[in-house]
């Protein structure tokens, strides 16, 4: 076998990869995206022996984590591209290119990922041009009103109507991802509540799994639903914010503020069972910090039946309007091919029609224990992106209320063991946006040699790209809250 196949969260021997020279690795990695499989991860096992690299693919048709490798050391460090045939793997080229120097051979369009004006090798980027008398360039950006993290929206448009939107990220990169290989314990924890601010509880719970999985550190099921409920009310949280800007965005301002009154219960609810509204100080290695006392619960569950009544009404008088209907429907589509063929996932894949929740496909957590459905529309524009967001939140607070009501007895936290050597493992979770991926790798000594965070952002900014395409360019700014992405979290 040239490969490794394993299970969400299940620790791998980093010595039995097999490292492929170029031609064989590129048959294997290419018989492995002819299979079905999508690329998660793209990158060094060591960060300090950058050219024995490893391809991670999602196969949700045999439910198993693939991985890849290859040395490229006698390669000139250099492979013969997959975007050509398998566009959804060009960003990770891009990032391996940027951050390694590996050259992706005939690549249809090596762009940085996080430096604004240079390629691999610092080669100047020219940003695309779109020619001819009557068309004309918009740029937004970076520096934005309100409280708008910086990214940078280049448009050629022809008229009003955009006929490609290029996006420029990176000014929020941190190097988050060698902060944690380098930081303690303690201060790893930390530095995951603080990857994307809005998915606090989704990026913690990953990389809290990748390191019980390495330590062989076994939850008691309490700590595993209390994650879980914490998550969940993440999720209706920040679907609530959502709601409440596509709302704003078309001038609807009573579900507007209604929204945003609803979400601040969410949080509140949070902040109940650790003293963060984000949910900072929650998680600890082997379990949670936080007990969820008979007081706390009953505090959560009046806040969340009352979230659950009142956005039943503001969704149905906010989806039976006909000005909410003429704004948000057959604006912004991503069709279903052509978000399968980017691999767009998480909630807007499922608006575009694709099967894509890893709490589903790969469960994980006390979500092995309590299925969860899969939710899908089928028409991928702004109304159906904006439309499920209402259907999570409903789905989410039945579980949430399910779990209270019965809370399982037990620890909180079971503790932590000792680091392995030369061991990998790869956690997914699904957090709000959709799949987050943490990937970490040890040494000879047990320390951390690498350690790849893979935010959904990272895969659907090319999504929201794809929406603008012979859409007018007034529908920027609710396209773009419909998508609802981060900044940080692709920056890093």
């Amino acid at each position: 076998m040239t490969q490794i196949q394993m299970q969400n969260n299940q620790p791998f021997d980093l010595d039995s990869i097999i490292y492929l020279k170029s031609g064989a690795f590129q048959k294997a990695v290419l018989d492995e995206l002819a299979e079905g499989s999508r690329m998660i991860a793209f990158t060094p096992v060591n960060r300090n022996n950058p050219r024995q690299v490893a391809c991670v693919f999602f196969n949700a048709n045999i439910s198993s984590i693939v991985l890849i490798g290859a040395d490229l050391t006698g390669d000139d460090f250099r492979y013969e591209s997959f975007a050509n045939a398998y566009p959804h793997t060009n960003y990770f080229e891009c990032e391996l290119a940027e951050m390694y120097g590996c050259i992706p051979v005939n690549h249809p369009w090596l762009r940085p990922v996080r430096k604004q004006n240079v390629t691999s090798g610092n080669v100047p980027y020219k940003f695309f041009k779109l020619g001819g008398d009557e068309v004309h360039e918009v740029a937004v950006g970076p520096i934005h009103a309100g409280v708008i993290e910086p990214g940078h929206f280049r448009f050629q448009c022809h008229g009003e109507l955009v006929y490609n939107l290029e996006i420029s990220l990176g000014y929020q990169y941190r190097g988050v991802e060698e902060l944690i290989v380098k930081s303690n314990p303690v201060q790893r924890i930390i530095l995951a509540e603080s990857i994307a601010g809005d998915t606090a509880i989704g990026h913690t719970l990953a990389h809290c799994n990748a390191v019980e999985a390495l330590t062989q550190s076994r939850l008691g099921l309490r700590a595993e639903v209390i994650r879980m409920i914490a998550a969940e009310i993440e999720r209706v949280a920040m679907h609530l914010a959502g709601l409440g800007g596509v709302a704003n965005d078309i001038g609807f301002a009573l579900p507007a503020s209604s929204y945003g009154r609803l979400r601040t219960l969410a949080i509140n609810s949070l902040a109940l069972l650790c003293g963060s509204r984000f949910g900072r100080g929650l998680f600890v290695y082997g379990g949670t910090r936080f007990d969820a006392t008979p007081e706390i619960v009953q505090k959560i569950i009046g806040n969340l039946l009352e979230v659950q009544h009142d956005v039943r009404k503001i969704n149905e008088y906010f989806f039976s309007s006909v000005g909410t209907s003429s704004r948000l429907e057959e604006t912004g589509t991503v069709e279903t091919a052509v978000a399968k063929n980017i691999g767009m996932i998480g909630l807007a894949a499922r608006a575009s029609g694709l099967e894509e929740d890893v709490r589903v496909l790969f469960p994980y957590g006390a979500y092995r224990y309590n299925p969860v459905p899969m939710l899908t529309l089928a028409t991928g524009d702004v109304f159906a992106r904006t439309r499920l967001r209402a259907m999570e939140i409903e789905e989410s607070l039945r579980l949430i209320l399910e779990q209270l009501e019965n809370l399982p007895d037990g620890e909180i936290c079971a503790g932590s063991n000792a680091w392995p050597v030369n061991t990998g493992v790869v956690s997914i979770v699904e957090g709000w946006r959709g799949e987050i991926v943490h990937m970490a790798c040890t040494g000879v000594n047990g320390e951390l040699v690498q350690y790849k965070i893979k935010d959904p952002s990272f895969n659907n900014w090319y999504g929201l790209g794809m929406a603008l395409r012979e859409t007018p360019i007034s529908d920027f700014p609710l396209c773009n809250k419909s998508f609802d992405l981060s900044y940080a979290g692709h920056d890093l």
